[in-house]
């Protein structure tokens, strides 16, 4: 399994399919590009299956990973962020002639494939993809599946496929089939889909932007990231002197955190409530500063990231479930996981129709939808949901049953079992072909 960072506070859906696999009877390598934060709150599962015992990191050149910044011009400079002086990009090189030496020794074939600017450009120009290879040459495995996790990580190590002779899997989940076209340009994946054997993809919404980027429908498979429902706690909900809702997402300008704060000052006027927002992330200052500006510091408390009992027991507290996800410059989410935990838990939610998030809950049945940005709305929709707090007990049997139907993960790690048995099949089918 590659994966970009680990562990990921927000990337739990990640960990926990890991696990399943564990429990299923694999066995499962993981391999990242860089160190995650191991002082910030993680999921049960990295401990409980000692997943970190169980990673080998890159340990790549900080140029390479994460600043892939180009070893070129020759006679020129790499100024690392935050660096006191620069590299010498002719000792970049130097080193590297050393490292391609080494490689070639073992696949020159490979060698010669990572270090074209054809075929891996920025990662070739950075050498990262060299020290990929490298890193991943003298390690004496075989494995029957190679499983990426996001289209970048899926493209920075799909030469894994020719070096260990097994089908390439590679999963899609939101910022890899918007952001990362936005920036790099819409044929990014273009060589990455034409070596991937399966690509994964965690709503109909997100199938349907993969494949305009150029992925064959033959190759795409429907996999929703899932949740164990038996893992948390069901409770029907039930009106209270104060409404608590709450909010479990990254602390960026997607999740749309601005538009719930500006539409609980609308709707305090007519329900008294408490906001509990829990994610940590760059909008953090921003979000406190504006629910300062509007007066709302006596009932909205920020929490950090949270995982575990901590989180569970907010959750166990709340009335009513916000996220209201934003359009930024197109940049969409592809599923919205937090929606099937808090359903799980009994929650009624609160969405957006953006994205993907619309195909994780039952409009009207479990939740509502709400235009983006439509403070108005929003505001409105948390008042008439207060108001018709006697239908929260049905909302929450719904939505817990909704999950245990669709995203019980599960019954989702035996399909993504089934996936990579097809690929096996597949490629052994197709070298018989050969032959």
């Amino acid at each position: 399994m590659f994966v970009g960072a680990f562990p990921v506070p927000s990337e739990t859906f990640i960990a926990r399919q890991i696990a399943g696999l564990l429990d299923l009877g694999h066995e499962v390598d993981i391999y990242a590009d860089t160190r995650g934060d191991l002082t910030a709150p993680r999921p049960a599962e990295i401990d409980q299956y000692h997943l970190l015992e169980r990673t080998t990191f890159m340990d790549l050149p900080p140029e390479c990973a994460p600043w892939e910044l180009p070893a070129w011009p020759a006679d020129g400079e790499t100024w690392i962020p935050g660096a006191l002086s620069p590299l010498r990009n002719q000792d970049r090189l130097s080193q590297a002639a050393i490292i391609r030496e080494r490689c070639r020794a073992q696949n020159a074939r490979l060698t010669d494939h990572v270090l074209d600017e054809a075929e891996y450009g920025y990662r070739a120009l950075s050498l990262s993809a060299l020290h990929r290879l490298d890193r991943l040459s003298g390690i004496p495995r075989q494995y029957d599946v190679v499983h990426a996790h996001f289209g970048p990580v899926g493209e920075s190590f799909r030469f894994t496929r020719d070096l260990w002779q097994a089908p390439y899997i590679v999963s899609f989940h939101g910022y890899d089939f918007c952001t990362v076209p936005r920036r790099e340009g819409r044929d990014c994946y273009a060589r990455l889909f034409q070596t991937a054997d399966l690509v994964t993809v965690n709503s109909n919404y997100t199938w349907k932007q993969v494949r305009s980027l150029g992925c064959i429908e033959a190759k795409l498979r429907k996999l929703p990231m899932g949740f164990d429902p038996s893992a948390c706690s069901f409770a029907e909900r039930r009106p209270a002197p104060i409404i608590r809702l709450i909010s479990v997402a990254r602390l960026v300008t997607i999740k749309g955190h601005e538009y719930c704060l500006r539409a609980l000052a609308e709707a305090r006027s007519r329900v008294l409530l408490h906001y509990d927002i829990v994610g940590e992330g760059e909008e953090r200052g921003k979000l406190e500063t504006l629910t300062q500006e509007l007066g709302l510091q006596d009932v909205v408390t920020f929490h950090g990231a949270m995982t575990g009992p901590a989180l569970s027991s907010l959750l166990n507290a709340a009335h009513l479930f916000l996220l209201c996800s934003v359009d930024v410059h197109g940049d969409q989410e592809g599923q919205g996981l937090a929606l099937v935990e808090a359903q799980a838990c009994g929650l009624p939610v609160i969405a957006t129709r953006h994205g993907g998030l619309p195909e994780g809950m039952i409009e009207g049945g479990s939740g509502w939808l709400v235009p983006e940005r439509d403070v108005t709305a929003l505001a409105g929709r948390i008042a008439e949901a207060v108001d018709c707090s006697n239908e929260w007990p049905a909302m929450g049997r719904r939505g817990r049953a909704w999950v245990e139907q669709h995203f019980d993960i599960r019954t989702l790690n035996k399909r993504l079992a089934d996936f990579y048995q097809e690929s096996i099949m597949d490629r052994r089918h197709s070298r018989a072909q050969n032959a």
